[in-house]
């Protein structure tokens, strides 16, 4: 069945959401992996270069690691997007917190996590990647940086030579715009654990991911599913 582009105002939750989620654990992965992103693959292959370069051998075959868990665990999300439901990656995610909260207070806590963050956010970054008929990735910034300034242009044109440019796509420019605030909290928030020294970190993100695994999975039979 051909899928209908969804309301930007169901996008717009399940921006803030992920987004939210990909901020925090991004933020939480530096602090307990030591300077190592579980979704940020630019910054983690240039802190890699830069860390070989300088013979820092160690953290440059850690990051070599991560690298590896993030591709293999993209490839497998893949094929789990396009054989069943994205619902299913949601799904998964919520597990991977779950299983990211366990390790977390063990004695297997730097490898555990080593594991199951990168592959959590790669999970998340194939598991919805267009929103009301935008592509949009969800775990990075600077794209969405740049696509909200690309819609800027687009629309400031469509205005100065209405018969070369069409006016931007709906949520093209706010959607992006909303991740990068998102991200942000997220970040602030697992700051403010970390500060705080608060109980199950990876657990307070579950009833959100609870509640978008149930958001997405009621879209379906209406066929509106922008993955």
């Amino acid at each position: 069945m051909p899928s209908s582009i969804l309301p930007v105002s169901i996008s717009a939750r399940r921006v803030f959401i992920l987004g939210l989620v990909a901020g925090y654990v991004d933020a939480l992965s530096f602090v307990d992996l030591g300077g190592i992103f579980a979704g940020a693959m630019t910054g983690n292959t240039t802190h890699m270069g830069v860390s070989f370069i300088s013979g820092n051998w160690h953290h440059g075959l850690l990051l070599v690691g991560v690298l590896c868990v993030f591709f293999l665990a993209a490839i497998l999300s893949g094929l789990m997007r396009l054989l069943w439901s994205p619902a299913y990656g949601v799904m998964v995610m919520t597990i991977f917190m779950v299983v990211a909260q366990v390790v977390h207070g063990s004695s297997l806590r730097y490898w555990g996590e080593f594991c199951v963050l990168p592959a959590l956010l790669a999970v998340q970054g194939e598991t919805i990647a267009k929103f009301s008929g935008t592509p949009m990735p969800t775990i990075v910034v600077t794209t969405n940086l740049l696509k909200a300034a690309s819609g800027i242009a687009e629309w400031i044109a469509s205005y100065l030579a209405p018969d070369r440019n069409t006016r931007p796509v709906a949520g093209s420019i706010f959607l992006p715009l909303l991740l990068w605030g998102a991200f942000l909290a997220g970040v602030m928030a697992a700051a403010t654990g970390l500060a705080l020294h608060g109980s199950f970190p990876f657990l307070w993100p579950v009833p959100l991911l609870v509640f978008l695994y149930r958001d997405i999975w009621n879209t379906e039979p209406a066929g509106q599913d922008d993955n």
